[in-house]
């Protein structure tokens, strides 16, 4: 009966260790056949504000900070503004609540204004800008069972969606989708976020040209 008891628990063991852990997940669904490497350091980028629900700071920040340092570390040779500077360029040129507006009207209807683009592009002195949005972070619970045990697993997941825009033509030139997701036998907590938002962020800066 002991053995039987410690087989049990070994292989219950085993089994929540094969469901842990972090998969990241990024696939590149658009490029432009002109565009690649070398225009992307010819052009520059700005990173556009990240784009996220009412009430998702907790994990939008934390992201637009980690791609921040992903692009400046896997590509310190491109041109590069992160959000930051790049509201406050658009805010210095009067341009910010048109941008806003504009964002607005993207996400509804996936048209972006291409003469506003022209006119940030030349306002923040590179050609290409970067725009991600993050959809609303997911956790849910699945019950488990093998024989007359059960668990539960819980499973979280971070959404990105990225898009790389040519100011000048107002065309879309690269697009990527990423999931980041988590699998463990605990909830997630506030403070794990930066963790996913990390590899969520160094898996897109990993994957641009």
């Amino acid at each position: 009966m002991f053995h039987r008891c410690v087989f049990v628990i070994v292989a219950f063991t085993l089994l929540m260790g094969c469901t842990a852990g972090i998969h990241d997940i990024w696939k590149v669904q658009y490029v432009n056949e002109e565009f690649g490497a070398d225009s992307l350091k010819r052009g520059g980028i700005a990173v556009l504000p990240v784009v996220a629900g009412k009430g998702q700071e907790v994990y939008w920040r934390p992201f637009a900070e980690a791609l921040n340092v992903a692009i400046q570390s896997f590509r310190p040779e491109l041109k590069f503004l992160n959000p930051e500077e790049t509201m406050s360029v658009l805010n210095g040129r009067g341009l910010a609540e048109t941008y806003q507006s504009a964002i607005l009207t993207y996400r509804e209807t996936a048209i972006i204004d291409r003469g506003l683009l022209r006119e940030i592009g030349e306002a923040l002195g590179v050609r290409y800008v970067l725009f991600v949005s993050l959809e609303e972070f997911h956790e849910v619970s699945e019950i488990n069972f093998s024989g007359y045990w059960g668990w539960t697993t819980y499973v979280s997941r971070v959404n990105a969606f990225a898009q790389i825009w040519d100011c000048p033509t107002g065309d879309v030139v690269w697009e990527g989708l990423g999931t980041t997701r988590w699998m463990g036998g605990n909830r997630t907590y506030e403070k794990e976020y930066k963790k996913y938002c990390r590899i969520a962020a160094e898996g897109l800066a990993g994957k641009l040209p």
